[in-house]
């Protein structure tokens, strides 16, 4: 009797205990389950470009169907159940999720907001809210005049991609973006989704989706700061190439040329603070700086060459002397505007 009681209740309990089961993948929906994925970057706060990192303020809202959370809207009363906040994170652990992680994010999750809607055909929407460091691969060959490409990886690491994946439809794309407002230094691109694939736990592949958040570096802000102060300390060069009070004196015009390399050696410190990698790294800026260096001791060495070779009238080649210093005066300053613009031309954005 104990041992038909005992199986009666086994036999009984067991349908039950699985239909109350909510945390595993729903039933009665073709696998795999499709999660679709919108995201918006409401606020890039930080960029950090020889660190290869960034802080956003994003907004990630998935979409899946789970048939066992229809309900009937006649006797709720309202086809759509809304949770926010504290509410929102106890549905959330008592159903299926899927478990969206970002494969590049840093540390934790600040500043989380979140809400949960459920639909009286089953369908959820869950919106998250929140600010995070995330890890990039920046390239500053050309700053200032640089485009970022920073993506961001999604993935389901719990489930296989034969289990769960992760898609965006023409809907997400649309509600998918970047703001515009809220960037200062930055202009913001178009928002790309890709979908890849990455081999995970026991050589399963996993279901992953890139979004890459494209930025432009606003140049026209970094002119008065980097590109004056370095083109008037080359501007030297032409004092002592067209000055007639120089002329014939080496030793000015030496110590006019070595205080500028003092100075421009000045602006790679103070550029280098300001703006982490201008010089560090193979930039314009960098390049125009380095140029600047062999520059301005070619002026040097070419004019006190000339000076001496010009002095004496009665040489044989004496007027020839003249025309080419002449010549020199004007084609040595153009030359460097012309590579100088070269290399910012080169640089910026297709």
């Amino acid at each position: 009797m104990a041992l038909a009681l005992l199986s009666a209740v086994l036999l009984g309990s067991a349908p039950a205990a699985a239909a109350d089961d909510r945390t595993a993948l729903p039933a009665g929906v073709e696998l795999p389950v499709r999660v679709r994925v919108a995201l918006r970057v409401l606020n890039v706060l930080e960029v950090k470009e020889t660190a290869g990192e960034g802080r956003f303020f994003v907004e990630i809202t998935q979409r899946w169907i789970d048939p066992r959370l229809a309900f009937d809207a006649i006797a709720v009363g309202s086809g759509r159940i809304d949770r926010i906040a504290g509410e929102a994170d106890a549905f959330l652990a008592s159903i299926w999720t899927p478990g969206l992680v970002l494969d590049n994010q840093i540390g934790g999750r600040d500043s989380r907001t979140v809400a949960v809607a459920t639909s009286a055909a089953g369908e959820v929407v869950l919106i998250e809210r929140f600010e995070a460091d995330f890890r990039f691969r920046m390239n500053m060959d050309a700053f200032p005049f640089d485009r970022q490409n920073l993506a961001l990886s999604l993935s389901l690491p719990r489930y296989a991609k034969q289990e769960a994946i992760l898609i965006t439809t023409e809907t997400d794309r649309l509600l998918s973006g970047v703001e515009e407002s809220s960037l200062v230094v930055w202009r913001p691109g178009r928002l790309r989704f890709a979908n890849e694939e990455t081999m995970g736990w026991n050589a399963r592949s996993y279901s992953r989706l890139a979004a890459t958040v494209e930025l432009v570096r606003q140049s026209d802000r970094y002119i008065l700061r980097i590109f004056v102060p370095l083109f008037a300390v080359l501007s030297v060069s032409l004092f002592v190439l067209w000055s007639p009070a120089l002329r014939e004196q080496e030793k000015d015009k030496g110590t006019m040329i070595f205080s500028s390399l003092l100075g421009l050696a000045a602006l790679s410190f103070t550029f280098e603070s300001s703006f982490p990698g201008a010089i560090s790294l193979n930039t314009p800026v960098a390049q125009m700086i380095s140029l600047g260096y062999l520059y301005l001791v070619l002026v040097l060495m070419i004019e006190v060459g000339l000076t001496a070779a010009c002095a004496d009238p009665t040489r044989r080649f004496h007027a020839a002397c003249l025309e080419l210093r002449w010549q020199i005066r004007w084609a040595l300053p153009v030359m460097m505007l012309i590579v100088c613009v070269g290399i910012a031309v080169r640089a910026l954005p297709g």
